[in-house]
């Protein structure tokens, strides 16, 4: 794992920098260490697309996640002068206070693999998304909650959009299969670990 270690000066946007930081590097990153304060903040509670903002002085008490071209996930946690912490998925629109140091620890040709016990083999479980679909990433974040290995594959194209309609009769993303059968989006997805089928 190769170390860089980086300074953000005031005013500077967290989340729009560490997104730049990777185009520098091209592979995964992963925020080790973050010591700094915000004037403000901007975040996602877990299965809620609005966002929370504050904006007074904040120290970080944790910037954790890792950083990649298709889908970034970042944490963030904060303390107000109260010694209140909040937190959740970091958003744009944070904003260093005065300076924010920064440690990243990035590998390159990572590639993600799960070793849980599960009777879904990787081969039983696809799931196709969309880019920037909030859907898709709630899917791919209820099937890791669970340990639930899977295949996931990127819809790009108009070509692969088409391919993969056709197999579903469906337009609507994520799409979901087990075992080659086709179950539906989200919410049938959902559906299944509420009623008990997938555990």
């Amino acid at each position: 794992m190769e170390h860089f270690f980086y300074n953000f000066p005031e005013g500077i946007d967290v989340y729009n920098s560490l997104n730049e930081l990777h185009k520098h590097h091209k592979s995964i990153s992963f925020l080790i260490s973050a010591v700094g304060d915000l004037s403000k903040v901007s975040f996602k509670c877990p299965l809620n697309d609005k966002p929370v903002i504050f904006e007074k002085k904040l120290e970080i008490i944790s910037l954790s996640g890792y950083i990649k071209s298709t889908q970034s996930h970042v944490h963030i946690s904060v303390s107000d002068e109260n010694c209140r912490v909040f937190g959740g998925h970091l958003l744009p629109g944070t904003i260093v206070l005065k300076s924010l140091d920064v440690l990243i620890g990035v590998i390159p040709h990572l590639n993600k693999r799960s070793f849980v016990n599960s009777k879904y083999s990787p081969e039983n479980v696809d799931i196709y998304v969309l880019p920037n679909c909030p859907w898709s990433k709630r899917a791919i974040k209820l099937l890791e909650s669970h340990n639930i290995i899977y295949n996931s594959y990127l819809i790009t194209n108009d070509e692969e959009f088409k391919k993969i309609s056709n197999k579903s009769s469906s337009l609507t993303f994520p799409q979901i299969f087990i075992k080659n059968r086709f179950i539906g989006g989200y919410s049938e997805l959902s559906n299944l670990f509420v009623n008990g089928d997938l555990n």
